[in-house]
């Protein structure tokens, strides 16, 4: 059996202060519940999501690059374990590196279950999906390019962190 626990509590507890060990709650409403009220949202007012092959299509390409991505972080990792302070917690470099492993991870597992829906759908010939998988596919999305846009943030961090 595949278990994807540890992927998802990995990318949660990168939702905790560094200096408190805390979950920042206000973190984990952007990241899942302005989603959830986004879907909620579609939900309500019908909407249906069209260009399913069109989303199918960006979303493999991104899945691909974020696989890249993954495999470039494991070389980053290993450099930074090896650099100033090892692996213990002093180690920004490598605390960045984990970070952004789980960041990575995690957005991956929300992509394949996008892709493997919108798969799904193109393989039937769905134009316009039903306003209930258009609300589904609205929260993997939001929650999608939100985790993009934080791994710019932990890669931007990481990047300025190399030259100090």
């Amino acid at each position: 059996m595949i278990d994807l626990i540890p992927i998802v509590e990995d990318h949660f507890n990168t939702l905790r202060s560094h200096s408190t060990n805390r979950i920042m709650w206000g973190e984990v409403i952007l990241f899942y519940g302005v989603p959830i009220a986004l879907g909620g949202v579609g939900v309500a007012l019908h909407w249906k999501i069209g260009g399913v092959d069109n989303i199918l299509a960006a979303f493999a390409i991104l899945t691909g690059l974020l696989f890249n991505l993954l495999v470039l972080l494991f070389d980053v990792a290993a450099k930074a374990a090896q650099g100033v302070g090892g692996t213990g917690p002093q180690n920004v470099r490598l605390k960045l590196a984990k970070h952004l492993q789980s960041n990575v991870t995690y957005s991956l597992l929300v992509a394949l279950i996008a892709t493997s829906i919108l798969g799904v759908l193109a393989g039937m010939d769905v134009d316009k999906a039903d306003r209930w998988i258009s609300g589904v596919l609205l929260i993997l999305l939001s929650h999608f390019t939100l985790n993009l846009l934080m791994i710019m943030r932990r890669i931007r961090s990481a990047f300025l962190t190399s030259f100090e």
